[in-house]
């Protein structure tokens, strides 16, 4: 297996786990808050997705220098690494890697920094995924921007009508 394979396979191995685990403790999190509180087994299931989206965006950072040191070895040119899709994955890692420190020492507040996580792992995906984008760099960002606020507020809904449900 040569180099290139094997961090493409960590590439998407990292994504995967991050994406899959940041959707799933969404979901748990909203079944287990139905009772307006979180005991400690659910706090413990909680706490296992987050080191796994922690593991999946350890392994996508690292695989994703890995691609850089290649590309550059190969003396790829500008086309690779000034191409609006490229540097509109790296401006959602980047948030994605400032959210996840900012959730970690509560600087902002969870709702917000779960729907930043939650959009940035799957627009990383896509972005992973859709190699021909017509889409400009602009028109990227303003999308990302876009589906955080629509999923903060779908996010939301859900909260609430959880919450309000007669137990």
């Amino acid at each position: 297996m040569d180099w290139l394979t094997l961090i493409r396979i960590s590439h998407v191995i990292g994504t995967v786990l991050g994406a899959g685990a940041t959707t799933f403790a969404e979901i748990f999190y909203l079944k287990f808050s139905k009772d307006g509180e979180i005991n400690p087994l659910e706090h413990d299931v909680l706490k296992i997705f987050y080191q796994i989206i922690r593991l999946g965006l350890v392994i996508l950072v690292f695989s994703g220098f890995g691609y850089l040191i290649l590309w550059r070895l190969n003396f790829l040119g500008p086309q690779v690494f000034f191409s609006d899709r490229f540097i509109a994955k790296i401006t959602v890692i980047v948030v994605l890697l400032a959210a996840a420190f900012a959730i970690n020492f509560r600087l902002i507040n969870l709702k917000v920094g779960s729907a930043i996580t939650f959009v940035s792992w799957y627009m990383a995906l896509i972005l992973g995924i859709w190699r021909k984008s017509p889409l400009s760099y602009p028109v990227i960002i303003l999308s990302y921007l876009v589906l955080i606020v629509i999923t903060y507020f779908v996010l939301e809904f859900f909260r609430n009508r959880i919450s309000s449900k007669p137990k």
